[in-house]
């Protein structure tokens, strides 16, 4: 996982430099972590959800970089790879990620975004755009991770996350 982090840190920029995006949408995702606290393997699931999304809006800017969900289906012109646009794709994929993984904390994220300098409510489709190449992007992630069987909407059992399989342990919580 840390190579993971290390890899999408250098996609945007060479550094750990205080204007990364990453890093300020990485720092964004812990906190809402810290005030909501989510479970251990659901605040994995969700960094995951996160940065898959992420990844996947940078994809279309890169040479050779192959999205998760839609491989090479949004690659952008030459033309089109600029710092800048891949900024904007990481940013729109990192806010709508984790508005949907964190409704309550949309309000801080809507913060990043301003200060970013993007409209949180550009819900472009139009995949020529860097927002519309993130929202086709993460959508697809998150139609994806919606049906992986970890209740994340609570319609397969009453309650975000809870199980709906009639499990039990097989161990006591003794042993």
């Amino acid at each position: 996982m840390a190579g993971i982090i290390i890899l999408l840190a250098n996609m945007v920029a060479p550094t750990w430099a205080a204007d990364n995006v990453i890093v300020q949408w990485n720092t964004a995702a812990l906190q809402a972590i810290r005030d909501t606290h989510p479970g251990p393997p659901i605040v994995a699931r969700m960094l995951s959800i996160a940065h898959t999304c992420m990844y996947d809006a940078w994809t279309p800017y890169d040479a050779v970089a192959v999205g998760t969900r839609l491989g090479q289906r949004l690659r952008q012109p030459v033309a089109e790879r600029s710092e800048s646009n891949k900024q904007k794709a990481v940013s729109f994929a990192a806010y709508r990620a984790l508005v949907d993984l964190f409704p309550t904390e949309q309000s801080k994220f809507d913060s990043v975004m301003t200060s970013l300098g993007y409209a949180p409510t550009d819900a472009s489709t139009d995949t020529q755009t860097p927002a519309g190449v993130e929202n086709a992007a993460c959508q697809a992630v998150l139609d994806f991770r919606h049906h992986d069987g970890s209740n994340q909407l609570g319609n397969l059992h009453v309650g975000a996350y809870t199980d709906y399989t009639g499990y039990t342990p097989v161990n006591s919580s003794s042993q």
